[in-house]
């Protein structure tokens, strides 16, 4: 896992810095200016949900199919032009449904969420920069070049929007200024994407038609299926909180939705960081049958997130009263408390099951996920629609964990039956038991009435100790290598 972890590593660094600008714009901007960041999420929310339909599942193809394109003298065999294609192909596909059902729409939000209704037309040519920036940013991890289109697509955003909701804040903009903001960013990440691939030489623009042969072709179309609908679906079950959440209650109601949601992502950073790095390798893998390289990544990556998810999940869980208490509006943000730890659950189970999800859709076997995961996807926004009248936005959160939790044990199912591979070891119930154990030990600290202390001590001793006992129990060999290697390097 050399690259992968080197990879990894400077990724991590990324978002780190990217987790600080963060943290800081969610406690003391977001706050000030909820329904502007309500808006905001609701519309970004489009082409996050969208992306697989509005792709036609070009974010899926731009991993599946890369190593039997993969020819730099031939530019890829017009890889790229085919990617663009797709996502072009799907954003007027979706265009038109939506042009025909707007009134309808419409009408609904009117009274439900008349600010959204007012917006909502900007969603869409934020979900058309959004989807082709993730898609460039995907194709290039191809290419094992994961840290300036993190830089470009998620740190730059991080960035942005605060600013422009400081201006709305500060009354130095009005809204539909900063809206207007907002999508010129995202066009602007786009061109930035673009410009990076022409520096490392992999903006191949010559299309070559004649490489897809009718089998290649008929393969790719079932593939593109299964892509679009199927990833389409499970985004609807892991990302359709917000925009459920802005459309059955207030815009408000979102903005402090999302805020308590952005605590639960804290847990993906470092498996955004492991996933970029890894999934090439898992499509390689997979194309030439290596089922030992296979399993060797399959539980590395599962024990190595479980690590990382319980790490942060608890840190931020023991301390979680104290850490609202700290922020402006506390007590109206505190109320999303319960938000955070359904989300953070979901969020520690996906990424400890590890690869799994990758695995099934780069196989062959990937057609049998399309089903459970249409059926995930609508009882995710039934449960939604049932729940967040009589839990608010804690229903939402609900919906989402039983969501995740259902489609990562289908997964693992399907990856057991069709490969023999299972991602959990007798180190994974060790990570869990430490992690239990030391949250009972670190809740005896008595909570001395002030928050920031109380968060330091109780956060503090808890990541502490876990990450002593997990070294010493040597749950995680790379973990223990990765100590080892700083302990050489801080002794030089």
């Amino acid at each position: 896992m050399g690259v992968i972890r080197r990879q990894s590593l400077k990724h991590s660094a990324v978002n780190v810095v990217g987790l600080g600008v963060g943290a800081v714009s969610t406690f003391f901007v977001y706050p000030h200016a909820l329904e502007a960041y309500g808006l905001a999420q609701v519309l970004l929310s489009v082409g996050m949900v969208g992306l697989p339909i509005l792709s036609l599942g070009a974010n899926s193809v731009a991993i599946r199919f890369f190593p039997r394109f993969q020819d730099k003298s031939t530019g890829h065999n017009g890889f790229l032009p085919l990617l663009i294609a797709l996502c072009a192909m799907g954003c007027a596909f979706c265009g038109l449904i939506a042009w025909a059902f707007w009134g309808s729409f419409s009408t609904v939000l009117e009274t439900k969420s008349p600010l959204l209704r007012e917006y909502l037309w900007m969603g869409f040519p934020l979900a058309f920069c959004y989807i082709t920036s993730s898609v460039l940013a995907v194709y290039s991890s191809n290419f094992k070049r994961i840290v300036v289109p993190s830089l470009l697509l998620d740190f730059s955003q991080k960035l942005a929007l605060p600013i422009l909701l400081i201006a709305v804040w500060k009354e130095w903009l009005p809204l539909n200024t900063a809206m207007t903001g907002l999508l010129l960013h995202a066009a602007l990440v786009t061109t930035g994407l673009i410009l990076y691939l022409r520096h490392i030489g992999e903006w191949h623009w010559r299309p070559n038609w004649a490489f897809v042969t009718p089998a290649l072709r008929r393969e790719m179309l079932q593939f593109i299926g299964f892509g679009a609908f199927g990833g389409f679906a499970l985004l609807v079950a892991a990302k359709s909180d917000v925009f459920m959440v802005g459309s059955l209650s207030a815009v408000k109601a979102a903005g402090v939705y999302a805020i308590a949601a952005y605590l639960g992502t804290v847990l993906e950073i470092p498996a955004k960081s492991l996933y970029g790095a890894s999934v090439s390798s898992v499509a390689k893998y997979l194309a030439e049958d290596n089922r030992i390289e296979l399993e060797k990544l399959y539980k590395s990556v599962s024990i190595n997130l479980l690590l990382a998810g319980l790490l942060l999940f608890g840190c931020i869980w023991i301390s979680i009263d104290s850490l609202f208490g700290l922020l402006p509006k506390g007590d109206e943000l505190a109320a999303g408390k319960w938000v955070f730890l359904f989300i953070g659950l979901s969020r520690v189970v996906e990424i400890g099951t590890g690869l799994n999800n990758y695995m099934v859709y780069y196989s062959q076997y990937y057609r049998y996920s399309l089903l459970s995961l249409g059926i995930l996807a609508a009882a995710n926004v039934l449960l939604s629609i049932w729940l967040i009248p009589i839990l608010g936005i804690t229903g939402a959160a609900l919906a989402t964990l039983l969501s995740i939790t259902g489609y990562n044990a289908i997964s693992l199912g399907l990856v057991w039956l069709k490969f023999r591979l299972f991602p959990f070891t007798q180190d994974t119930l060790k990570a869990i038991g430490l992690a239990l154990a030391t949250y009972f030990v670190a809740n005896l600290i008595p909570i001395s009435g002030y928050a920031l202390l109380d968060l330091l001590l109780r956060s503090g001793f808890f990541a502490l100790i876990f990450s002593v006992l997990a070294l010493k129990f040597r749950v995680s060999e790379d973990l223990n290598a990765l100590e080892k290697m700083l302990r050489a390097k801080l002794g030089k």
